[in-house]
């Protein structure tokens, strides 16, 4: 599949669901003829019932594609109790699930908590997106669960990716892989090999074995984070 001779056999490389404007399966049949592409990060930033009707219409023709690809799941930013029902209609298709920590540290793992009795419990994967609310998360699981880390994140809070990579390393399972344009404060913009950030990245993303995402919501961007895969890892 791999991006580069050194990725063979050792990383999934998926995109979003959203790489061009569309429905779910429209965005799938569009990646089904892109043969580096391992798999798909199911969105759902928001789940309501515009969301919840769409994908529920696309759930046969998503589930055509499973042994096409990769599917993992990112939920909704803030969790709810209702919202197992996404996790439960998921859970045959998807590796596993991304999380945003919650607000209230300890509600959110009892939430959590309840989800992975239920599920599996190495299946959802923590994001450093709120600093602090990570941390504090991670601390009621006693430091143990696995660990999606987001560079543009870690970027815009300051820190460095690699710096966060050794800390981890044995929890990641997931890498949102995306850098910061001039002048911006979101992220989600193609990593490149001028970045001194994504330069340190490169021993840890060689010796990788988990999935790596170019979380980037257009196919051109998603090209070039595939170009610098490509040329540099």
């Amino acid at each position: 599949m791999a991006a580069s001779a050194k990725f063979q056999g050792k990383v999934k490389l998926i995109t979003p669901s959203w790489v061009i404007p569309g429905t779910y399966l429209e965005n799938l049949r569009f990646l089904d003829g892109k043969d580096k592409i391992d798999g798909v990060e199911l969105l759902f930033f928001l789940y309501d019932e515009d969301i919840r009707a769409e994908f529920l219409r696309d759930l046969p023709g998503i589930r055509d594609f499973a042994k096409r690809f990769v599917f993992t799941a990112h939920l909704p930013d803030n969790l709810r109790e209702e919202h197992e029902e996404l996790v439960e209609v998921l859970s045959p298709l998807v590796k596993h699930f991304i999380v945003h920590p919650a607000a209230d540290a300890d509600a959110g793992a009892r939430l959590l908590e309840t989800w992975m009795s239920r599920y599996g419990r190495r299946r959802f994967l923590l994001e450093n997106t709120v600093p602090g609310r990570f941390e504090a998360l991670l601390a009621c699981f006693g430091g143990d669960m696995p660990v999606c880390m987001d560079t543009a994140h870690l970027l815009i809070e300051g820190r460095v990716p690699a710096d966060f990579a050794r800390r981890y390393s044995g929890q990641i399972r997931e890498v949102h892989l995306n850098g910061m344009g001039e002048g911006d404060s979101d992220g989600h913009k193609p990593p490149r090999a001028e970045d001194g950030w994504f330069l340190e990245l490169v021993p840890f993303l060689r010796q990788f074995s988990g999935i790596v995402n170019l979380e980037l919501f257009s196919w051109d961007e998603v090209k070039q984070g595939i170009d610098c895969l490509e040329k540099n890892v």
